[in-house]
């Protein structure tokens, strides 16, 4: 339900504890939100890194982050809607978006690599640099998190993943390299 709408009280029922014993834990709701937060980005990070170390080309290691992401949704539907709603609460909740900002670091610079060493092996299209290959990679997985919450049909959300990945196998690498 989000930040914002999200109470202690509910959280402690959720949990079978009392309010009180939330604070041996957690001084307030923004220090909860945050270590929610830096959990599911851990999960998210180690699913990528350990889904791309197995591959050598871009193509494959964004193939198989996507399968991560599938693998994560079937897992845990709730994923996409709480990744979904950070930043609309980071956007709302200034303070939280101070909070957070540092934790979102490990899996951009991960992304980041991986779109720099394949524009050094020549693996994509001569005209995208690699901030603008990793911009596209983020503007995917929020699609992807956006869709995957608003149409909750993992049958459509795997039929989406296999159509990009097709899209990237064709489309992001020069003709020479397939």
């Amino acid at each position: 339900v989000g930040f914002e709408a999200t109470t202690n009280r509910s959280i402690a029922e959720a949990a079978g504890i009392t309010t009180g014993a939330i604070y041996h834990y957690f001084p307030s709701k923004l220090e909860m939100y945050v270590a929610a937060f830096a959990e599911v980005q851990d999960l998210v990070h180690d699913a990528f890194e350990t889904a791309a170390a197995k591959h050598e080309t871009f193509a494959a290691k964004f193939s198989a982050i996507l399968d991560a992401i599938a693998e994560l949704g079937a897992k845990d539907p709730t994923l996409a809607s709480f990744v979904v709603g950070v930043s609309s609460e980071a956007q709302r909740h200034p303070d939280l978006s101070d909070a957070i900002k540092s934790l979102r670091f490990a899996r951009s610079e991960f992304l980041h690599k991986m779109c720099t060493d394949a524009i050094e092996r020549g693996e994509i299209v001569e005209g995208i640099d690699a901030t603008v290959l990793h911009d596209l990679i983020n503007v995917v997985m929020s699609g992807l998190s956006r869709f995957s919450t608003v149409v909750n049909d993992q049958q459509r959300d795997l039929a989406v993943i296999a159509g990009l990945k097709r899209i990237v196998a064709g489309a992001a690498v020069p003709s020479t390299a397939r």
